[in-house]
C-alpha cells in the first residue's frame, strides 16, 4: 500500500516541483534532473521512516540541491579563472623573457664586468665587492678594512669611474 500512495504522491508533485525548480535554475534540463533527485532522495527516506509532511521535504530537499548546484559552480568557476590565470600568466612569462641573443650578449656584459673587477686594485676591488656583493655599508666596509669611511668613499669612486671607463671603451 505505502509504494502506490508513494507513487501517487511523486506523479502529483513533480511537475509542480519542476515549474518550481525552472525559476531557480539557468534551463530546463537542471531543472528536471534536479526534481528527479529530490523525488528519489524523497522515495527513499519514505522507504525508512513515515513523512508527516511529503510535499515540504520535497521541495526543501529540492531547494537544498539548488544551493549545492550553485555552490559546485561557484567552485568551478573560481577553478576555471585561477587555471586561465596561470595559463595568462605563463604566457605572460614567455612573451618577456628574453631572447636567445639578449641572453648571450648579457652573459657576455657580465663577463666583462667580472674581468673588469677582476683588474681593479686589490683595495678597490675589496671595497666594492663587499658593498656590492655582501650589500656592507660603508662605515662597516671601513671597519672591516681597518680604513676611514672617507677612504672607502674613495675607493668606490675609483670602483666606479674604472667601470664605466671600461665598459664604455667596450
Amino acid at each position: 500500500m505505502k509504494e502506490p500512495k508513494a507513487a501517487i504522491l511523486m506523479d502529483e508533485l513533480a511537475t509542480p516541483l519542476v515549474r518550481y525548480l525552472s525559476k531557480k535554475v539557468s534551463n530546463n534540463e537542471d531543472a528536471n534532473d534536479l526534481a528527479q533527485e529530490a523525488l528519489l532522495r524523497m522515495y527513499k527516506f519514505q522507504q525508512s521512516q513515515k513523512l508527516d509532511n511529503a510535499k515540504a521535504f520535497l521541495f526543501k530537499t529540492a531547494n537544498n540541491l539548488v544551493i549545492d548546484q550553485i555552490r559546485r559552480a561557484k567552485v568551478h568557476d573560481r577553478y576555471i579563472n585561477w587555471e586561465n590565470s596561470q595559463i595568462a600568466a605563463t604566457n605572460d612569462d614567455h612573451k618577456y623573457s628574453p631572447s636567445a641573443e639578449r641572453t648571450v650578449s648579457a652573459e657576455q656584459e657580465l663577463d666583462q664586468i667580472y674581468r673588469v673587477v677582476d683588474d681593479m686594485p686589490e683595495k678597490v676591488k675589496r671595497a666594492f665587492l663587499l658593498h656590492r656583493g655582501k650589500d656592507m655599508s660603508y662605515s662597516e666596509i671601513a671597519q672591516e678594512m681597518g680604513v676611514s669611511t672617507s677612504m672607502v668613499e674613495k675607493h668606490m669612486v675609483k670602483a666606479l669611474k674604472i667601470l664605466r671607463q671600461k665598459i664604455a671603451d667596450g
